[in-house]
């Protein structure tokens, strides 16, 4: 009996969720925010991103990379008087994600 990659599955599936995500969940939060705040919000997850990723080195860290982002935003937010939920925050960390491997290309 043959062994199958699942890894070329999971690739698969994480794309597959990251466009449910852009184009399902991403208009109803951004729906929630002003544009003002959003721009605010996307700019600070990209920073973050781009910490996180000199910060966390080497493969498997996307836990921590995720978690250092979303912590980071929410001080930013915080100090600034907004509220943000972590959903919005996971939404604009994909946009910087997919914005930063589009990059790389």
């Amino acid at each position: 009996m043959e062994m199958v990659d699942v890894t070329q599955i999971i690739v698969a599936l994480i794309g597959l969720l990251g466009i449910a995500i852009t184009t399902l969940v991403a208009p109803l939060i951004k729906a929630k925010t002003t544009t003002v705040q959003w721009v605010n919000i996307v700019a600070w997850t990209q920073t973050a991103v781009q910490a996180a990723e000199v910060i966390y080195k080497g493969s498997g860290r996307g836990e921590e990379k995720r978690d250092y982002v979303l912590e980071w935003v929410k001080n930013e937010a915080n100090k600034r008087g907004m509220k943000i939920d972590t959903d919005t925050i996971r939404v604009a960390l994909e946009d910087a994600w997919k914005q930063m491997t589009e990059a790389e290309v």
